[in-house]
């Protein structure tokens, strides 16, 4: 038996370790195997995170949509020159003012956007005001410049915008249009215009963010101004402010600067002011918003809430005044109503309030919930023709001085 064990034990113990060894060989293979693919998985991660970084990062896309629609405007406007009257000059000094003009022509540089496909194109109203000729510079679809004669068809000072319809027979295209509704500060948005008369055929577009919403302080035209810090300079007025996706979500108006070039403070007028306006001089010639005739602070809080009425829960605009004669008047509002909803909707902000009611014309009728005295009312109203009002504290240690408009 022994020598039985002694032939048959190597041949066992080889054919185990043998064994062992294919096992372990098998694992090896595997675990390479397993590694290798690994490693491809980390060598072209970094190229997939790459690619969605300048897929994030570059604005093209957007850039290439909207530009197309943003033109070069260049007028001629005569300017008034104001002399001192003759008899307080010294007699020497009066003869030189004969041969002084009463008058100059000076060239305006600014930008427009096109928001119809039939030549219409929104501007702002310093950049064509006065002007006895302006001129329309684009791009049609072969990139040739196209030099278009344009016309007024109407202006708001109120939001200082124009409308301009270019003559002829090619247009540049229509913006794609977006809303202000959703706009967030720190969104990322992107200005295109023609910003210096040394470059005034090349467009340029500069990229910032939203640095705030609301109404600048200064005893401007209550107006729910878009404030970004992307680079606005000399010719960027009446330019088009984008979102990131390339939708037109402002025209660009005036920059707060102390040193007349780009400060980083930059406003614009909210798109759904301004096609409010456009759609109101195309249809109209003149923009004749509806008025209702209220005046009212800020929205209540569940603060001012409980103090008025005892609760926390009402939500709206309270009515401090109504003017004598008004639609509102007329219709029966009360100072100490609180205006809850405009048409069905819930009112949001005192300048969306009074936009709602701008989009309608006098002679139209719009619909108030109201609260009074413990309880909920609808009330029909009428609307006229007239000015809205909203209180406000303007901030009367900031210099007017430095509101300049940007062709200025």
């Amino acid at each position: 038996m022994k020598n039985l064990l002694q032939i048959t034990g190597w041949p066992v113990l080889s054919g185990v370790l043998i064994a062992l060894v294919m096992f372990q060989y098998q694992q090896i293979s595997q675990l390479s195997s397993e590694v290798s693919q690994l490693a491809t998985a980390i060598e072209r991660q970094p190229q997939a995170m790459t690619t969605n970084t300048n897929t994030a990062s570059s604005y093209a896309s957007a850039i290439a949509m909207a530009a197309p629609s943003v033109v070069s405007i260049h007028s001629t406007i005569r300017e008034q020159i104001q002399l001192p009257p003759t008899e307080e000059l010294p007699s020497a000094l009066r003869e030189l003012l004969q041969d002084i003009p009463s008058e100059r022509l000076w060239d305006s540089l600014g930008s427009g956007v096109a928001v119809t496909n039939e030549g219409h194109i929104l501007t702002a109203l310093h950049v064509i005001e006065g002007a006895e000729e302006i001129e329309v510079h684009f791009n049609d679809g072969n990139q040739g410049t196209v030099t278009g004669r344009a016309e007024l068809v109407g202006s708001d000072a109120a939001t200082d915008l124009a409308l301009l319809k270019v003559d002829g027979d090619t247009f540049p295209p229509a913006i794609p249009v977006g809303t202000s509704d959703h706009i967030k500060v720190g969104d990322t948005v992107l200005t295109i215009g023609y910003p210096r008369r040394d470059l005034m055929n090349q467009k340029s577009v500069s990229r910032g963010i939203v640095s705030a919403l609301g109404i600048p302080r200064d005893g401007l035209p209550v107006v729910e101004y878009i404030q970004t810090d992307a680079a606005m300079n000399y010719g960027n007025s009446g330019g088009a402010l984008i979102n990131a996706e390339g939708k037109l979500i402002g025209i660009n108006s005036f920059i707060y600067s102390e040193s007349g070039g780009s400060d980083g403070i930059g406003f614009a007028v909210p798109v759904n002011k301004a096609m409010i306006v456009a759609e109101q001089l195309i249809e109209h010639g003149q923009v004749t918003p509806g008025y209702l005739g209220v005046i009212t602070g800020e929205l209540l809080t569940e603060e001012s809430s409980q103090t008025f009425f005892g609760t926390p829960d009402i939500h709206g605009l309270l009515v401090e005044q109504v003017t004598e004669g008004s639609p509102a008047a007329n219709a029966g509002i009360q100072a100490g109503d609180v205006m809850v909803q405009i048409d069905g909707r819930t009112i949001d902000s005192v300048i969306g309030a009074i936009e709602q009611i701008n989009r309608k014309l006098p002679g139209q009728t719009v619909v108030l919930q109201l609260y009074r005295n413990g309880r909920y009312m609808d009330q029909t109203v009428t609307l006229g023709s007239g000015t809205a009002q909203y209180r406000t504290q303007f901030n009367a240690g900031q210099s007017s001085s430095s509101i300049l408009r940007n062709n200025d």
